[in-house]
């Protein structure tokens, strides 16, 4: 439902001047007159759905609600400036766990280089709430959107995939000088941020762009943490829809992959996974050929009822 209320919104605006790019993005694009666009993204963290305060430490709650952030700066290739904070601290914390997570997102703020400018607090007899508004900041006209994947491209990922749960959502590193070194070496036609899985987050860029995609599933990068842990999903599956990976997904001409792969000093790997192709769609080739469609399975930010991701 989340999208769908989401696209409700969209057609209730209109067109406004000042602003460049607003709701369909990573990231919106706000005008300056330096030869700038500020590129701000927020996001809302709530304990049981994207952290458990029972289980998870202060700092690794503090480091990922700044770091889902810094990533979808990222997926614009843009740079990180400025973070305004909003916490609703649960009524029945003390003085010393208010404490430490504001401590641990000073500590995460320098470890992203981003600065805190601002926020508000307040309390609740809920769980702990965190939102944060990142501003950023990009070169006119070279924000990497969603929109402008072309049939012939290639799509690509920047890591292995899959297994987040384990830890990485909680520990990963956003890719923001990969995504700054790809804009500058590169001809990037649409670019995202992997945070709710490959069969879900490629398809925004799908509808964005107008086309469909070919994925080949002996490319895709299994992560090792994909391949343990369950029985009911193969090792793929997983690296589809898991989620929270937060590395890059991203599309470009097949020749700019050659030619950015032969280059020794390059600071991201990449991983071509399939193409871009006139229609509209996903389908997953096996190695025999067989086509399969993507479902849009990625991760959910909530729990079951058995508590489970």
């Amino acid at each position: 439902m989340e999208f769908e209320l989401i696209d409700q919104l969209k057609s209730w605006l209109k067109p406004d001047a000042r602003v460049n790019l607003g709701i369909g993005d990573d990231c919106a694009l706000l005008p300056q007159t330096d030869g700038t666009e500020s590129v701000v993204t927020t996001d809302l963290l709530l304990d049981g759905v994207h952290f458990r305060t029972g289980i998870n430490p202060a700092a690794d709650i503090a480091r990922k609600a700044l770091a889902v952030n810094v990533s979808d700066i990222a997926a614009m290739a843009a740079i990180p400036v400025a973070a305004f904070i909003s916490i609703v601290f649960p009524r029945s914390w003390s003085r010393q766990q208010a404490e430490e997570l504001l401590q641990a997102l000073a500590d995460s703020a320098r470890e992203f280089q981003i600065a805190i400018a601002g926020g508000d607090t307040n309390t609740w007899s809920g769980g702990l709430a965190i939102n944060v508004t990142l501003y950023g900041q990009v070169p006119k006209g070279k924000a990497v959107r969603r929109d402008g994947a072309q049939p012939g491209d290639a799509i690509c990922v920047t890591g292995p995939l899959g297994g987040s749960f384990a830890e990485k959502q909680f520990r990963f590193t956003p890719r923001v000088q990969e995504a700054i070194w790809l804009r500058e070496n590169a001809d990037l036609h649409a670019l995202i941020d992997l945070s709710d899985g490959i069969s879900s987050d490629l398809g925004h860029i799908l509808r964005a762009s107008g086309v469909g995609a070919e994925l080949d599933a002996e490319l895709i990068p299994i992560a090792p943490a994909a391949q343990v842990g369950e029985s009911d999903r193969t090792p793929l599956e997983r690296a589809l829809s898991d989620g929270e990976d937060f590395e890059l997904l991203f599309t470009l001409p097949p020749d700019d992959v050659e030619r950015l792969r032969k280059i020794p000093e390059a600071p991201v790997t990449i991983f071509p996974i399939g193409r871009i192709i006139p229609g509209q769609g996903c389908v997953l080739l096996d190695a025999a050929g067989k086509r399969t469609e993507c479902i849009a399975s990625g991760f959910v930010h909530g729990f079951d009822a058995s508590g489970q991701n």
